[in-house]
């Protein structure tokens, strides 16, 4: 049982940890993380595709509730189209006694999750990164191809 419930508004999930998918699909959520969502043995987390990106959405269900609304703003063209691919693709995890949850295979197939992960916090939730996926994303070289002069960094 959780100790008490997740208040999306305070739920601060930041950090990049090194994770593994073991050989039946299962990914232990960092401490740090579950501590954050007051993660218990048998409390779900929804897992998802990212709408435009090769990684998972992980959330816990009273953020994936309020995302799910955010969706139902965007621009209603593209609305059906987020609907089929994030809402689409959800599937509710189970977290066992380890702090595990098992990504189902067409998930982990879509962000190519084999092996060796990034699980990236991202304030109300998680992102899942394959890391060869990720270092190819986040080479220093294909971020210099995006305009990031308007940031004041």
């Amino acid at each position: 049982m959780p100790l008490e419930p997740v208040d999306p508004v305070a739920l601060d999930l930041e950090g990049q940890h090194d994770h593994t998918v073991d050989d039946k699909g299962r990914v232990s959520i960092p401490a740090e993380f579950r501590t954050s969502m007051s993660l218990a043995e048998g409390d779900e987390l929804v897992v998802t595709r990212h709408f435009n990106q090769r990684c998972l959405l992980v959330f816990p269900p009273v953020t994936w509730d309020a995302f799910k609304a955010q969706l139902e703003e965007a621009d209603p063209r593209i609305r059906p189209v987020l609907r089929r691919v994030v809402v689409g693709s959800a599937r509710r995890v189970k977290a066992d006694r380890l702090g595990r949850i098992q990504i189902p295979q067409v998930l982990r197939q879509f962000a190519q999750l084999d092996g060796k992960c990034f699980i990236v916090g991202q304030g109300d939730r998680v992102e899942m990164w394959d890391v060869s996926v990720w270092n190819e994303m986040f080479d220093p070289a294909c971020l210099a191809e995006h305009d990031l002069t308007g940031l004041n960094l």
